[in-house]
């Protein structure tokens, strides 16, 4: 099997980003359906809609204990516009209780969502991509914040260092990470994967890498790497 080159995204871009991010997630509650979302995209200059699309969503729940159902549809339909037919068919308590990873509505994610969404074929494409694949579910949906908007990207020496000072735990084998930058591995067939370190805060209290998995279809996975240092107190 072919070893993937990996790349590195420079920290103090990605920064940057996150820093861009962390202001609109706390001014989101402003914007209205679909300025949100398509604001949140405008972040990521790397990920493109084709021309005369938008984000828009179904909302389910409440605002509290809410979340939301992403899909693209051609713009200018400003008055109580229409989901696209694949999801406007699905059942809405099967869209209650499923996720957008579900096998089970995959091919309806991928339809209505991913096949319009483009990304440069670059590491800092990737990166974004899977960044904002990450933050457009979770925008407004409780159940995601503990599994994506809790954790803090360490994209800095002085953001790792601030969160090694908040447990009075040791670093694992004693030494911290040469660098900070995200890094990339891009497949030739689509997708690849992006790795960088993340604070889980309590009841974790955990710095580890995280990895971001993105598939030729464009779905976007999280799964934990190796753990740096556990934080106590």
């Amino acid at each position: 099997m072919e070893t993937l080159q990996e790349k590195r995204v420079p920290g103090h871009r990605a920064e940057r980003l996150l820093e861009n991010v962390l202001r609109f997630r706390r001014a989101w509650g402003c914007y209205h359906r679909p300025d949100d979302v398509n604001r949140l995209l405008g972040l990521f200059r790397r990920v493109s809609l084709p021309r005369g699309m938008v984000l828009d969503y179904l909302r389910f729940g409440t605002r509290e204990e809410g979340w939301i159902w992403p899909f693209v549809r051609p713009e200018g339909r400003r008055i109580r516009p229409e989901p696209p037919p694949a999801l406007a068919a699905i059942p809405v308590d099967l869209l209650v209780t499923k996720r957008g990873d579900s096998p089970d509505l995959r091919p309806v994610v991928k339809e209505t969502l991913y096949d319009h969404l483009t990304y440069e074929r670059t590491p800092e494409g990737l990166f974004e991509y899977a960044f904002f694949a990450r933050e457009l579910w979770a925008l407004k949906s409780s159940p995601a914040r503990h599994e994506w908007l809790a954790l803090e990207p360490l994209f800095t020496r002085w953001r790792f260092d601030a969160a090694a000072r908040k447990g009075t735990g040791q670093l694992r084998r004693g030494i911290r990470p040469k660098h900070f930058d995200p890094v990339v591995r891009l497949d030739p067939r689509g997708g690849g994967e992006v790795r960088f370190l993340v604070h889980a805060p309590a009841p974790w209290r955990r710095i580890l890498y995280l990895h971001l998995l993105v598939d030729p279809e464009g779905f976007v996975t999280m799964r934990e790497g190796d753990l740096v240092a556990t934080l106590r107190g």
